[in-house]
């Protein structure tokens, strides 16, 4: 907005170079049977549309934490998805996991773009599951160093149990006890701006720790999270998730994007849970929030305890 030939940088209001994404975003999501024709991270990385607009200025220490490549290969693979066999393709592990590397810097936005392309997702589609998951927060902290419940970690136990106890010190070795801030065998389940799970359950096979491996990447690493994001969903496209739809039951390939959004969130194949996530994800594509001024400056999330989030 210009006045007698001065710009004026009014509040919600982006200056010049500092634009945010296209409303209906760069690219649109790959079909299934894609999986040879995705494009390097190190290609998605030059196709990215740079801007200096960040909405989420709080998200600046994790979006240019990149994790070292051998320690997430080597943290994935030790805990291996295709075992019992039934599970999964074992393509998920030796192609899609192994895909994974979080090797990108940037704005939240940039990030978001980085990841789809790799993946070959629509870049609106995982802006809007950001969206609903965080509302763009990769790790928005109290002072006290406790995470900000759905700005960043969410998903916590509802009761202790030896499992989640054994979780719980597990993630515990990364830099942060979280028992501090919920009691004795209570912590978070999911970390990142898009809602990684790190939980275990021995119900669904025995990993170490309770830890599925994405742990702390997932919580330190925007790119990271997103990345791994876009494998799991890559990967139920592909239909390489027997546990979901079962090994010798194919689904359309046409009709799987729904599914996999959905699973993403309710670990489950079209459960109503899993289809109203799914129902919100799709009217958030449309409404596209990201581009509302006001969106750009929500209300801090503070606690009588815990006082407030440091990413306001």
């Amino acid at each position: 907005m210009t006045l007698a030939g001065v710009y004026l940088a009014l509040p919600g209001l982006h200056s010049p170079g500092d634009d945010p994404p296209a409303a209906d975003g760069y690219w649109q999501t790959m079909p299934a049977g894609s999986f040879a024709q995705l494009p390097t991270e190190a290609e998605c990385a030059e196709r990215v549309h740079r801007s200096e607009w960040e909405p989420r200025p709080g998200n600046s220490k994790p979006n240019q934490t990149m994790p070292a490549v051998e320690q997430v290969h080597t943290s994935l693979a030790v805990r291996p998805r295709a075992t019992p066999a039934e599970a999964y393709d074992t393509r998920w592990d030796s192609l899609g996991l192994a895909r994974v590397t979080g090797h990108h810097t940037g704005t939240t936005d940039e990030n978001i773009q980085w990841a789809a392309c790799k993946w070959g997702l629509a870049d609106n589609l995982v802006r809007a599951v950001a969206v609903t998951e965080s509302t763009w927060y990769q790790k928005d902290l109290y002072p006290s160093g406790a995470c900000v419940e759905k700005r960043g970690c969410g998903d916590l136990f509802p009761k202790p149990t030896a499992a989640s106890g054994e979780y719980c010190n597990e993630i515990k070795l990364a830099g942060y006890d979280y028992q501090r801030d919920y009691g004795q065998n209570l912590c978070p389940k999911t970390f990142s701006i898009i809602g990684v799970m790190s939980w275990q359950d021995p119900a669904w096979g025995q990993m170490a720790g309770n830890q599925n491996g994405t742990f702390p990447f997932n919580r330190d690493s925007t790119a990271f999270a997103l990345d791994y994001y876009g494998a799991y969903i890559r990967g139920c496209l592909e239909g390489w998730a027997w546990w979901l739809t079962g090994k010798d039951n194919p689904v359309d390939p046409a009709k799987r994007l729904d599914g996999c959004v959905g699973a993403w969130f309710a670990g489950a194949w079209h459960t109503k849970p899993a289809d109203d996530y799914t129902a919100l994800v799709f009217k958030t594509m449309e409404e596209r929030p990201w581009l509302n001024r006001t969106w750009a400056s929500p209300s801090g999330v503070c606690s009588w305890i815990r006082r407030c989030g440091s990413n306001n």
